[in-house]
């Protein structure tokens, strides 16, 4: 996996139309750059969602990428925001570099929350777009 991305997918509340204020911060330090996805599963965690990334998996997540302009400011607010912690095995996410497909077709490595917990129980949303499910 590379270990640089100047780029963020998101695919659940951080995305353009949830009202949070990290979304609104993303939104402010950042540059919408279109929408993709990227083959694993999404699971509905409770009022969010969690993705796993699979790369052999027919299944797509969709999303919004974003190109980050200050990453030193946004990366450390938003893995607050995402429960990442030093110990990886606490963490509720960790953040790591997946190519993704955009919708013209290019791929581009982007820094994606994926979820790190157990998915056993979790309902998944078979349409891999956490919108369908929260809008």
């Amino acid at each position: 996996m590379p270990s640089h991305a100047d780029f963020l997918f998101t695919y659940g509340t951080l995305m353009q139309g949830f009202s949070n204020p990290f979304a609104e911060r993303l939104h402010t330090l950042s540059t919408f750059t279109g929408k993709g996805s990227f083959p694993g599963t999404l699971y509905k965690i409770d009022w969010y969602p969690g993705a796993v990334y699979e790369e052999e998996n027919q299944s797509r997540i969709f999303g919004e990428v974003y190109k980050i302009t200050v990453p030193e400011i946004l990366f450390p607010e938003l893995d607050e925001y995402e429960d990442v912690f030093d110990d990886e095995e606490k963490s509720l996410y960790l953040r790591k570099i997946i190519p993704v497909l955009m919708t013209d077709g290019s791929t581009i490595n982007c820094w994606i929350y994926l979820y790190n917990q157990d998915t056993t129980d979790l309902e998944i949303i078979e349409s891999g777009d956490f919108r369908q499910v929260n809008l």
